[in-house]
């Protein structure tokens, strides 16, 4: 089944991805088929055997000549062809090149998701943070979770760059740009003065996404509708750079947006993303209604601002379009972000160029964290009580349940009741309110998992020996969730692999608990198997320089017959969730609940 790439590049992205599966399914299919035709044709191991060390050469200056006539080293970082790329490395190829958009083979390797480009790139002692013309590094393009963003985080981290540096690294050329503006506007410059191209202050502002600028400029009289030698207009490249806070500021200030450039085009004709287009088609209705009465107010500008939704991953530019990335490399990339963001709940936020406190960098809250700790109490450990019996206990343990204190020590143990309800005790501010010098809890903090966590880590390296956590309970109880909680607090601790290790945990989580977990009575996402994880430290650096999970048990017999309210594992689900109604019908799948 062959379809043309013109057609699939029409088709809306579900139907796309649903008519692609379908072709992946038939492939395999003819492929089985081959094989079990080959193996029935006489001499067939015979002929295997004979051509088992066949190779095929190919001349050196061949494949460099190739490359070259290939465009240069941007295109092997492409194409993900390393080899290729190492020869021309080899050879003296500049691996900083920028080109017109300012990126670099390292952009691009990023964008494409290729990590041996990336690896080898970095190897070859490639830039990391060279800016393309929108003030995104490499790093801003790989997708989170992939191998490639692991091993630039790993890169920075082990030259010292955080998240700080990187932060004020992108405000260099916004700030840089407000100073001169403030400086041209005081000399008493022509704000809306242009250059030998038609191009003026407001335009380069909101193309780049310099929102002080931009309001800057529009407070000295910036001329909302002015246009270039191409009759573009801001409003037009605010759309056209996915600029989504300066398309909405600009229509708020009454931009035009029925003007057309030297192609006819409309900015909601070139907008970046659906919510872009989807505003602009709304101002040029209430732009059309003003015309035709001219004394109303649009309704634009009565309205409460649209809530930015800024994408994962800036936009890529216009040498990764559909003509030019294959479009298989489109879908997996576009797979990759869905499923990655999915697992870890965490959508990587990019910076705004002005510096405003809109949204945060890579990773970064959106909003102060909350905490909200007990006060430490007579009773946090039970095995101080004048009186031990079963009441006694039962007793103080309800009681600190009521007051949100579901941590209780008995000596050296320490008792969680699960809540079942989200509580601000487990964040990163937390974890630093838990660190000890010596290891040992301190008087003014009451009974948490970090304080247990924060105690083996200094064990570890006191006693030179492992140090082990066993988690006990009733299916339910909240084992799976402490051992993350656990966990958390030791990387946290080990600030060099944090990023890359957080990553990376959250992925294999998100896999185990898909082939492992299933829905209970008790626990809509109940554990059917044990897991065993350990970490290991340097114990010079005391950093984390690995992990590993083991697993044992899995509760097989739950694939056949399933308790009753209970279900069968998470992945069959999710794969029920990914089919068509026509793929679930054609495989009798009507009803998930009926399997």
């Amino acid at each position: 089944m062959e379809i043309d790439q013109c057609l699939l590049e029409s088709l809306p992205l579900g139907q796309r991805q649903r008519l692609v599966k379908r072709m992946r399914c038939e492939q395999i299919k003819a492929y089985y088929e081959r094989e079990k035709a080959l193996q029935k044709q006489e001499g067939f191991l015979r002929r295997l055997r004979h051509g088992k060390h066949q190779k095929v050469h190919f001349n050196l200056a061949d494949m460099i000549q190739d490359a070259i006539i290939h465009h240069n080293d941007k295109e092997c970082a492409r194409y993900d062809n390393a080899f290729i790329a190492e020869v021309l490395i080899d050879r003296g190829v500049n691996i900083n090149h920028q080109d017109e958009d300012f990126w670099t083979p390292m952009h691009i390797a990023c964008a494409c998701d290729n990590p041996d480009i990336v690896l080898l790139l970095v190897l070859a002692g490639a830039n990391v943070l060279l800016q393309d013309v929108n003030g995104n590094i490499p790093l801003d393009y790989a997708v989170e979770g992939t191998e490639s963003s692991s091993i630039l985080l790993t890169y920075l981290d082990e030259n010292g760059v955080d998240l700080t540096s990187l932060r004020q690294l992108k405000l260099q050329r916004p700030m840089s740009m407000l100073t001169d503006v403030q400086h041209f506007l005081s000399s008493g410059g022509n704000v809306n003065e242009k250059n030998d191209e038609g191009v003026t202050l407001l335009h380069m502002a909101c193309a780049s996404g310099y929102k002080e600028v931009v309001s800057l400029i529009l407070e000295h009289g910036g001329d909302l509708n002015i246009v270039d030698d191409q009759y573009w207009t801001p409003l037009h490249l605010a759309a056209k750079y996915g600029q989504t806070n300066l398309v909405k500021l600009l229509l708020l200030h009454q931009a035009n947006p029925n003007l057309v450039n030297c192609n006819e085009e409309k900015p909601s004709d070139i907008a970046a993303s659906e919510l872009i287009e989807e505003m602009l088609l709304k101002a040029e209705t209430a732009w059309e209604e003003k015309m035709k009465e001219p004394f109303s107010v649009p309704a634009l500008a009565q309205e409460e601002p649209y809530e930015e939704i800024v994408p994962a991953l800036p936009a890529l530019s216009s040498k990764l379009g559909p003509m030019v990335l294959p479009i298989a490399k489109q879908d997996s990339l576009l797979e990759k972000d869905i499923m990655f963001r999915d697992a870890t709940k965490s959508v990587c936020v990019q910076q705004p160029q002005d510096g405003t406190p809109e949204s945060s960098l890579v990773n970064g809250p959106s909003k102060p964290e909350q905490v909200k700790l007990m006060p430490p109490a007579p009773n946090d450990d039970l095995a101080t009580l004048s009186e031990l019996n079963d009441g006694s206990l039962l007793y103080e343990i309800q009681k600190r349940f009521g007051n949100n204190q579901i941590y209780t020590f008995i000596g050296d143990i320490l008792l969680l009741v699960n809540p079942f309800k989200e509580l601000p005790i487990y964040s990163t501010l937390v974890s630093q309110l838990y660190l000890s010098h010596t290891g040992r809890p301190s008087p003014s903090l009451p009974p948490h998992l970090f304080s247990c966590a924060e105690r083996a880590f200094h064990q570890l390296f006191q006693e030179r020996r492992p140090q082990c956590f066993l988690l006990s309970g009733e299916r339910g109880s909240g084992k799976s969730e402490a051992s993350k909680q656990i966990m958390r607090h030791l990387t946290f601790r080990s600030d060099s692999s944090r990023a890359a290790f957080d990553a990376r945990f959250k992925h294999v989580t998100c896999i185990l608990e898909a082939f492992g977990h299933a829905r209970t009575t008790l626990n809509d996402l109940s554990s059917c198997f044990i897991k065993y994880s350990e970490l290991q430290f340097c114990e010079r650096k005391k950093h984390m320089t690995g992990a590993r999970i083991h697993t044992y048990m899995l509760e097989k017999s739950r694939l056949v017959s399933q308790p009753l309210g209970q279900r069968n594992f998470l992945i069959f689900y999710l794969l029920m969730d990914g089919l068509s109604s026509e793929e679930k019908y054609g495989l009798h799948l009507d009803r998930g609940c009926a399997h």
